[in-house]
């Protein structure tokens, strides 16, 4: 669903909406660089973002502070390995 080619991507928001069926992102990473493809799933994490009310940036804030646990867990366990 890159730039060029994100027809009806209002429609695919809401089949994802409507159906609580979140692993339908996913599909954004067929046949697609991964730079292009996540930039298609963050685009419709946005969209959802902006129907539900919910803040994109509050939730980009959330989840950097939950990856920066677990990548800190990851280092955490690999340095206990060594």
């Amino acid at each position: 669903m890159s730039v060029g080619r994100r027809v009806q991507w209002d429609r695919h928001v809401d089949q994802i909406i409507r159906s609580q069926h979140y692993t339908w992102l996913g599909e954004g990473l067929a046949g697609e660089t991964p730079q292009v493809a996540l930039a298609d799933i963050l685009t419709d994490i946005m969209h959802m973002c902006a129907r539900q009310g919910i803040s994109w940036e509050d939730l980009a804030a959330r989840s950097r502070a939950q990856f920066e646990r677990e990548e800190a867990e990851v280092t955490s366990h690999e340095m206990s390995n060594v």
